[in-house]
């Protein structure tokens, strides 16, 4: 009796093994983002402004990380955006490691109660989240952006890089700058699905992800703003420019690519089993 007992308990740590090792079902994925939503939705306003704030200052260090490598190297060498575009993974890696609110981000993972329970109250729940958020990121990088632009914090060749970044940003137009942000909110919501089921590798995942938003030129919301503003400040651009411009139509693709696309996919994927 006693061995078969021992037996049982040896195949029950045996099961509980496996089951450790095993990624986690698109349901249990599904679960463990919807939480997390349900989590954020409940917040306190101050606490989702301070949380979005450091979010945007956090951000600016993408950009000014990406201009600091790019104004140390020959932007003439073809691989010289391949090295810069690395810096752009920064400012994710403090957000997304450190939990901080940010509204890319908040296109899914409040999003999912939402799918799961479409109630009047987390509809406004979630319209005081997006609209919090969003406010405190864009503060953060205007704050960030005049650091850089108005006091004498870096050399002028990476303030130069900076506004260059910035006029590529507003190069393509309102519709190319939408489906470029498709691309970027598609991305960061992806990335926070994958990060469900990362075990550990959440670096890695952030880098390859927020890497690739770089390589392919993408239009982030929070991050392309921070360009955008130190263009506003040395009056390269209109504030109406970079509103209609970059901001508008990068919002725009943004909220498409996570919420429209990426979110409601991820449900649909779901909800037949949840």
């Amino acid at each position: 009796m006693t061995n078969e007992r021992t037996e049982q308990d040896e195949a029950e740590k045996s099961a509980e093994r496996i089951d450790a090792l095993k990624p986690l079902s698109s349901d249990e994925m599904f679960e463990v983002v919807r939480l997390n939503g349900v989590e954020e939705l409940s917040r306190p306003t101050v606490s989702l402004a301070f949380s979005g704030l450091a979010a945007g200052l956090a951000i600016g260090f993408s950009v000014i990380a990406e201009a600091a490598v790019v104004g140390r190297l020959d932007s003439e060498a073809s691989w010289a955006s391949l090295l810069g575009d690395m810096g752009y993974t920064v400012g994710f890696i403090i957000v997304v490691l450190g939990r901080l609110q940010l509204f890319t981000e908040n296109t899914i993972t409040p999003v999912l109660p939402i799918c799961h329970a479409p109630t009047r109250r987390n509809f406004l729940a979630l319209a005081r989240n997006w609209s919090v958020v969003l406010t405190a990121n864009i503060v953060g990088v205007v704050i960030f952006a005049a650091f850089l632009m108005l006091l004498p914090s870096i050399p002028p060749e990476m303030r130069e890089a900076v506004v260059d970044l910035g006029r590529h940003s507003v190069d393509g137009g309102f519709l190319v700058t939408m489906t470029k942000g498709v691309g970027a909110g598609f991305l960061v919501a992806a990335l926070v699905w994958v990060n469900a089921n990362s075990r550990g590798a959440s670096l890695m995942a952030v880098f390859v992800i927020t890497y690739v938003i770089a390589l392919c030129e993408f239009s982030h919301v929070i991050a392309g703003t921070m360009e955008i503003a130190a263009l506003v400040m040395v009056d390269n651009i209109t504030l109406s420019g970079a509103v209609f411009g970059f901001f508008l139509p990068a919002l725009i693709g943004n909220v498409i690519g996570g919420t429209v696309l990426f979110a409601f996919i991820s449900y649909g994927q779901v909800y037949q089993e949840i």
